[in-house]
C-alpha cells in the first residue's frame, strides 16, 4: 500500500540519514557521560567534606570525656575516616595532653583530595578540612568560666 502523505525515499537518502544519526549520537553521548562523571565526582567530594566534618565532631566528643587521651581522639577520627575509604588524613588535637584542667578540646582533620577522589583526581587539588571545638565535661562552674560572654 502506498502512503500518499509521505514522499518515497530512495536508498541513498536512508544511508546518509543513518550516518547523521551516528554523529549526533557520538556528540550527545560524550556530553552525557561528562555530566554523569562530573556528578559522581561532586557527590564524592561532598561525601568527603561531610565525612571529614563528622570525623572531627566524633573525635572531639571523645576528647571532652574525663580521662580521654589525644591518641584516643586521633584513633576515633581515623577509624571514622577509614570507613569512608579516606587515606592520608592528618588529625591534630589541641591540647596534646588532655587533663582535668582542660577546658576546651579542638580537633582539626585535614584530608588531601588527591588520592581520595574516584573519577578524575587530576582536576581537583587541595585539602578538605574539618574542625570541631567543644567544652570539656567538667564542673558546671568551670564550664561557664571557659565560655566567652556574648
Amino acid at each position: 500500500m502506498i502512503d500518499l502523505f509521505r514522499p518515497a525515499r530512495s536508498n541513498r537518502q536512508r544511508k546518509t540519514r543513518r550516518g547523521a544519526a551516528a554523529v549526533e549520537f557520538a556528540i550527545s553521548i560524550t556530553i552525557l557521560l561528562m555530566i554523569v562523571f562530573a556528578s559522581i565526582e561532586f557527590v564524592r567530594l561532598n561525601m568527603l567534606r561531610q565525612g571529614v566534618e563528622h570525623a572531627s565532631y566524633m573525635a572531639a566528643r571523645r576528647g571532652i570525656v574525663t580521662g580521654a587521651t589525644a591518641s584516643e581522639v586521633q584513633a576515633v577520627a581515623e577509624a571514622h575516616l577509614s570507613l569512608l575509604g579516606v587515606s592520608g588524613a592528618t588529625v591534630t588535637v589541641d591540647p596534646l595532653k588532655i587533663t582535668d584542667e582542660t577546658k576546651i578540646v579542638r580537633v582539626d582533620v585535614i584530608v588531601p583530595t588527591t588520592g581520595n577522589t574516584w573519577v578524575s583526581p587530576v582536576h581537583y587539588s587541595g585539602n578538605i578540612a574539618g574542625r570541631s571545638r567543644m567544652l570539656a565535661e567538667r564542673a558546671a562552674a568551670d564550664m561557664t568560666s571557659a565560655m566567652a560572654t556574648p
